[in-house]
């Protein structure tokens, strides 16, 4: 009698379960092959270079639709000016789109 009983409860918990059960539909994911990096920099006219090559300065790659295209992997970025210390970093990529914010420290010279 006793095994009857828990059963009917068991499998009445499990049909409550199932019915407030919420369904959630998430959204396409957005697919890319490359990576895009946005840089934000004061001095916007700082110069930016990726794995060593010049590839222009900060406002050429500042936001929406502009950004600089990365191959994947490992990847050194550097933001430089004259009257500044330069910046330096590696950027691990994987098909993402980055924003990074980079503020160059005056060494008191000319710019």
């Amino acid at each position: 009698m006793k095994r009857s009983v828990w059963a009917l409860v068991l499998s009445a918990c499990g049909a409550q379960t199932a019915q407030h059960t919420p369904k959630f539909v998430l959204p396409p994911a957005r697919v890319t092959t490359r990576s895009e990096l946005v840089l934000k920099c004061d001095p916007i006219d700082a110069e930016v270079s990726l794995d060593g090559v010049p590839q222009g300065t900060c406002e050429d790659f500042d936001g929406e639709p502009k950004a600089l295209p990365i191959p994947s992997g490992a990847r050194r970025i550097g933001v430089k000016k004259r009257g500044f210390q330069p910046w330096n970093s590696i950027l691990e990529t994987d098909g993402t789109r980055v924003v990074m914010t980079v503020t160059l420290i005056s060494t008191g010279g000319m710019p």
